[in-house]
């Protein structure tokens, strides 16, 4: 009985271990996130460790993050103050819209509701964007255009990822603590609807490079 708690591969500890990671790379997020300009890089590489190393088994996930991280840095910092200056001009216009509704526009709030629907695929293309760039080669606006078709393309996983991000912002605004671990459990769920995705695309990568192969052999 005593061996089967203490084992180390029992359910429990396992989980005791998933939890500690995700308030270590939780906290390295935070941690790189802190000049703004760098929260691309360090999203990619929070999401790499989580699908790679939480879920996908393999070992030593801060490790997996500072490797991404570095790797990552120049083209996310660019990807980042690209679309971060889209997203900032979307925000201004939504905050004229709430000011016209405040102050008695008959037809504001419904302009209101519709700029928020549409603020779903920017937000949405910046939710599959870092990610992309954790598994994929980019230059900084092929990335932002293969985001957005993405989005686009899978639009149910796209209101998905807005719904966790949305939740997920929504609960450290009211409660604040969860900021050390909510990073980390939203990237978990990412990689729950982009692990799908990104596998159907590297399957095809992989077997349009294998005719090549083949013929220089």
């Amino acid at each position: 009985m005593f061996g089967s708690i203490f084992n180390p591969q029992n359910s429990f500890w396992q989980a005791l271990d998933h939890l500690a990671d995700l308030l270590i790379l939780s906290l390295l997020w935070l941690i790189c996130s802190l000049p703004l300009v760098t929260v691309g890089a360090s999203t990619a590489a929070l999401y790499d460790a989580m699908a790679r190393c939480v879920r996908g088994g393999e070992p030593m996930p801060w490790r997996r993050f500072w490797q991404t991280f570095r790797r990552e840095l120049p083209g996310a910092c660019l990807a980042t103050l690209l679309w971060g200056a889209v997203l900032v001009l979307l925000a201004n216009a939504l905050a004229l819209m709430g000011a016209a509704a405040a102050a008695g526009s008959s037809t504001a709030p419904l302009v209101l509701i519709f700029c928020l629907v549409l603020m779903i695929l920017p937000v949405g293309a910046a939710c599959w964007m870092f990610p992309l760039l954790s598994r994929f080669t980019f230059r900084p606006v092929e990335l932002i255009l293969t985001a957005l078709r993405l989005a686009v393309g899978y639009l149910p996983r796209t209101i998905g990822l807005v719904a966790i991000l949305a939740v997920s912002a929504l609960l450290v605004w009211m409660l604040l603590f969860p900021v050390v671990i909510l990073p980390g459990a939203a990237a978990w769920l990412f990689a729950l609807l982009l692990e799908p995705v990104f596998a159907r695309y590297q399957k095809a990568e992989t077997e349009e490079e294998t005719p090549e192969e083949t013929e220089e052999v």
